[in-house]
């Protein structure tokens, strides 16, 4: 009987020992080892890992205008010569075209072209492009690139694409952010007079004066079609509208 009690009192105490609070580590027990085991990705989120490399960042986007080839006329400025038939695209930021012909992709410098339109393959609507260079700002400076002509007539509608890269900002701190450069474009809307381009003015206040002797009926024909500024499609009826009053003179 003595020899079954001391085995019994073995084992409590060896269950005991086992039970103290020190068996289990204190690190081991700790709400952030914890949060851990509930992370899918098996680490905090403000953890490196060090010794393993963190994924490179890359570049993401483009400098086309589009990706996609079109069917294309380009005039060039050496004798207006005129290059039809061929797919082409427009790297904004070389200020290239990209001309794809049987041989290859042969590159023509953007310094080289007039003008250039393209047929869109899915709406199969045209675009016209006329080189900037031809153009100067209010500070008399020549420009560069291509202008897209959104409304054509005495006074044209513009737009201008360009492109600039976002720089990674990603904190391994705190996890947040971009690991890759993104390249992003930017469109900004002119109108042209007498070889200048201006910005187009960012209310109907000071737009009208541009319409001259006729802003009071622009300023009619906007309120009575319920028309803003703000909207490009309303632009291109605006601009449309007082290009044909011009003509119609």
């Amino acid at each position: 009987m003595k020899k079954e009690v001391f085995i019994f009192l073995g084992l409590l105490s060896g269950l005991h020992a086992l039970a103290q609070p020190n068996v289990v580590p204190n690190n081991i027990r700790s709400v952030n080892t914890l949060e851990k085991l509930y992370d899918p990705d098996g680490l905090g989120r403000t953890d490196m890992l060090y010794g393993i490399p963190q994924p490179e960042g890359k570049v993401v986007g483009n400098t086309y205008f589009s990706t996609q080839w079109k069917a294309s006329t380009i005039l060039l400025y050496k004798d207006e010569k005129m290059i039809e038939g061929f797919l082409i695209r427009y790297d904004i930021r070389a200020n290239e075209i990209e001309v794809k012909t049987q041989s290859g992709v042969k590159v023509v410098g953007g310094d080289k072209v007039k003008s250039f339109i393209w047929i869109d393959s899915a709406s199969r609507i045209p675009s016209y492009f006329v080189n900037a260079k031809d153009f100067k700002d209010k500070d008399q400076t020549r420009l560069s690139g291509f202008f897209q002509v959104v409304v054509d007539g005495p006074l044209p509608l513009l737009r201008q694409t360009t492109v600039y890269v976002k720089k990674a900002d990603y904190s391994v701190q705190f996890d947040v952010g971009s690991r890759d450069d993104k390249i992003l474009k930017k469109t900004e809307l002119y109108f042209a007079r007498d070889g200048q381009v201006t910005a187009l003015p960012s209310s109907k206040k000071k737009l009208l004066p541009l319409f001259g002797d006729k802003a009071d009926a622009m300023g009619k024909f906007i309120q009575d079609q319920a028309l803003t500024i703000s909207r490009e499609a309303d632009l291109i009826t605006i601009f449309n509208h007082y290009n044909s009053l011009i003509a119609a003179n």
